[in-house]
């Protein structure tokens, strides 16, 4: 497993090396983050092993259509021309498409957007991950039945809200082949934005000991990004790693188990 923080200064580069970590994740939100990067002469080519992937800007007004075209759209385009010039190969994007608060006309135009950017993208050798953020995985399928080529990032910290049961599990379950990338951080659950907390892992009611072990079960070995403050990043990354160990333990005995049943 790779583990990996936030990257919004030239300075958190150093800070992630500093404590283990072993890639990190690109914050462009604004034209502001993709000039400074774009100037920055960084590469994605670290002596020591170290990389980067990226994470694109929110959307904006989920359903303007206007918004989508206009300003959504082109951010994203030219987002993902500075992570090719810096030699990024997955960008992390934000559009919502939930069916319980996006209308449908809406959401056949984000597919569209997704189709294009995934188009644009592949000439440049980056992948589109689409991050949930409330939707399940009926909401997820239909979009990556329409849209070739596009990933997926698993937010589980987002599947804790506006569930009873946190959506990872069915996310795993149902679209495992397509998750490319982790987000990790905690929150109490709750039913908006201001409930999406980012808390310290441990810190809140996230059941990352049945997820992790659920991804470690289906195979997954990629990039976990640990979506909390620095000032928890070190201890989060423990207690993590300390959940996969033993994820991975308990999967070594069932899969003896297995094995000495089958003999």
């Amino acid at each position: 497993m790779l583990y990996g923080g936030h990257v919004k200064t030239l300075e958190d580069i150093g800070f992630l090396k500093g404590l283990g970590f072993d890639f990190g994740e690109l914050v462009l939100w604004n034209s502001k983050a993709r000039r400074l990067w774009s100037s920055s002469g960084i590469t994605n080519n670290f002596d020591d092993g170290f990389f980067l992937v990226a994470h694109g800007p929110d959307e904006g007004p989920p359903n303007d259509l206007e918004n989508l075209w206009n300003k959504c759209y082109p951010a994203l385009c030219k987002t993902i021309d500075v992570v090719a010039e810096v030699g990024i190969n997955l960008l992390v994007v934000h559009l919502w498409m939930d069916r319980r608060f996006v209308k449908p006309a809406v959401r056949e135009e984000k597919k569209r957007v997704l189709r294009s950017l995934c188009d644009y993208s592949a000439a440049r050798k980056v992948l589109i991950c689409l991050e949930n953020l409330s939707e399940g995985a009926e909401d997820l399928a239909v979009v990556l039945n329409a849209v070739p080529g596009l990933g997926i990032t698993l937010d589980v910290g987002h599947g804790q809200l506006l569930a009873e049961t946190n959506t990872a599990f069915r996310i795993i379950d149902e679209l495992f082949p397509f998750i490319k990338h982790i987000h990790l951080h905690d929150n109490k659950g709750g039913r908006g934005v201001a409930d999406d907390l980012h808390l310290a892992i441990g810190d809140g009611a996230v059941d990352f000991d049945g997820i992790l072990q659920t991804l470690i079960d289906k195979g997954f070995d990629g990039t976990m990004t640990l979506e909390v403050k620095k000032e928890v990043l070190e201890t989060s990354a423990k207690r993590i790693k300390q959940i996969i160990s033993q994820a991975y333990d308990t999967h070594q005995q069932l899969v003896g188990t297995v094995s000495i049943a089958g003999e």
